[in-house]
């Protein structure tokens, strides 16, 4: 997916006159969009503690999708990191970047999934087909917003919806709360 995407009528698109120029003027700049690479690499501040992404099974399968609202006034570098597994020393299974705005919101998913559904921005590449785990979201600064799920759909093209579930997001490093 790619930042000329965040431009195109959709759920994800500024309506106000404005708002859409001011994003249409930051992706034809290049300041705005998919990251191949990183570069400063931000540091971990969440962790969504479910993930999981199927496609061998039409009759069940599933994608996460991590939205994350850049709330600071800068661009920020997020990067959402998807392990397989739930160890310490699992390596990562996939990465997806994107450069967002401030006060705009992004969806990082662990493949893609239909727009009726969500529409997805980020993704890594290859996508995630058979994978369970977690996931660590990580950003240049740390004024960030986050909430995961996990869609549960059936069909070769995800074109039946079955749930969509909520996964817990907790700071790395830090346990919850009892909520």
């Amino acid at each position: 997916m790619c930042a000329k995407e965040l431009t195109q009528e959709g759920p994800h698109v500024p309506t106000e006159k404005h708002a859409l120029a001011s994003l249409k003027r930051a992706v034809e700049l290049g300041e705005v969009g998919e990251l191949t690479e990183v570069g400063v690499y931000p540091r971990a501040l969440y962790l969504v503690t479910y993930m999981n992404s199927q496609t061998r099974n039409d009759a069940m399968r599933s994608a996460t999708v991590v939205s994350v609202t850049n709330q600071s006034d800068r661009k920020n570098r997020v990067v959402v990191t998807f392990f397989k597994g739930f160890s310490n020393d699992a390596a990562p299974v996939g990465t997806a970047a994107y450069l967002i705005p401030p006060q705009y919101t992004v969806d990082f998913g662990s493949r893609n999934l239909p727009w009726e559904l969500t529409v997805v921005n980020s993704r890594p590449q290859p996508e995630l087909t058979y994978d369970e785990g977690r996931a660590i979201v990580s950003a240049q600064f740390p004024e960030i917003a986050v909430s995961a799920r996990v869609y549960y759909t059936a069909g070769e093209k995800d074109e039946r919806l079955h749930a969509i579930t909520d996964s817990k997001v907790v700071v790395y490093r830090k346990g919850n709360i009892g909520d």
